[in-house]
């Protein structure tokens, strides 16, 4: 099981990277700061100079080794931060390095994650992946879930913890309740301190191997595969993007009124098609193409998600498809960080808003509609 997690983790990786490579900056090559965001991808990402903005980066390598003013958004084969981050961090890789303060909250999902003894969080946490070792100061709710789970560190406020075993280390001072739901019990070291007695609650192997692996493995997946279509549509209907971003800021509203009726009307029309000899075949399209639909229409909402980023930090116009291609990853991974932290009513949300805005699109494209210009 464990030997298919890596590999399928190395896959999603691989993809995740190599489509952006093309339009990115070429192996060791660093780009100028800039007063907005930051966005940057490429085979090896490191930040050499400090930002005062968000950080949007993704890459086979990712080193940020200067301080970062507001959020990162990291995606990599190795990532590693070993520099203040002033704001929230969210980072999906492979193995995930930690060794500096946070100021917001801190997500991870990884294969092998360690945060050092400099870590020092002082929003919320939560970690999941095959092993996780942490060490450092967290101010606020820690959660973890890891087939190995070491804790060496100094928790202010409730530990929760999902594995297969956990180990308390020598250095370890839990100053609040620590629950615990795993195979085994736990190892507590000679010298940890505990300020109350550790919760423990036996589960089977298959229950702590779903509370990470689900998250990790299905989280890089999603952005891999929303990154490859986006690249994609970009290339082979160049007006997908703008139309697409411009129909959401303009009309919202009418934008979730049309995919919440089609979300609910589709399925039940392919229903009713399917139990007839002569619909059958049009009701198995119809499905076909409303599951297409709903990939393109979480798609479109990251594009608008990215846009607005831009548009938040006065990035200047979006012109070249290289631009459109940052937006998309900004986009993608801002989705995938919500989505590990509030669940699948990210990706519901994201595909009645999306949905509609493509309904209103081909409504425009078909001259029964007034058209949207791009600004």
């Amino acid at each position: 099981m464990a030997g298919v997690q890596r590999a399928t983790l190395a896959v999603a990786m691989a993809l995740l990277a190599a489509p952006i490579v093309i339009r990115a900056q070429e192996p060791g090559a660093t780009q100028a700061p800039r007063a907005d965001n930051y966005y940057a991808a490429g085979p090896r990402v490191e930040i050499s100079t400090p930002m005062d903005a968000d950080v949007v980066v993704a890459g086979r390598t990712v080193v940020i080794g200067k301080s970062v003013g507001g959020d990162i958004l990291a995606a990599g084969w190795d990532v590693t931060l070993a520099a203040p981050a002033h704001d929230d961090v969210r980072i999906a890789g492979g193995t995930v390095a930690i060794d500096a303060p946070v100021a917001g909250d801190l997500t991870i999902a990884g294969r092998e994650v360690t945060t050092g003894g400099g870590t020092h969080v002082q929003g919320r946490a939560w970690i999941t992946g095959e092993t996780v070792r942490v060490l450092g100061t967290f101010d606020r709710t820690l959660a973890v879930a890891a087939r190995s789970v070491h804790i060496g560190g100094e928790v202010r406020e409730p530990l929760q913890v999902v594995a297969e075993e956990l180990e308390i280390l020598p250095t370890a001072r839990l100053l609040a309740p620590v629950t615990y739901r795993g195979v085994t019990t736990a190892t507590i070291a000679a010298g940890a301190v505990l300020t109350s007695p550790l919760a423990f609650e036996r589960i089977e192997p298959r229950d702590a191997r779903d509370a990470r692996a689900w998250p990790t493995v299905s989280t890089l997946l999603f952005v891999a595969h929303l990154l490859i279509v986006g690249l994609l549509a970009l290339y082979l209907v160049p007006t997908f993007e703008p139309s697409i971003v411009q129909t959401l800021r303009r009309q919202p509203g009418r934008s979730l009124l049309a995919g919440f009726t089609l979300l609910i009307t589709l399925p039940v029309a392919a229903l009713l098609l399917m139990f007839t000899v002569l619909g059958f075949p049009l009701g198995v399209a119809l499905v076909m193409c409303y599951a297409m639909a709903l990939f393109g229409a979480v798609l479109a909402t990251a594009f608008f998600v990215g846009d607005l980023e831009a548009r938040l930090f006065s990035a200047g116009p979006v012109t070249t498809k290289r631009q459109q291609a940052m937006l998309l990853l900004a986009g993608v991974v801002t989705l995938a960080a919500l989505r590990l932290v509030l669940g699948g009513v990210v990706v519901f949300v994201s595909a009645l808003f999306g949905l509609g805005a493509l309904a209103l699109w081909l409504y425009q494209l078909r001259g029964h509609g007034p058209a949207l210009t791009t600004a």
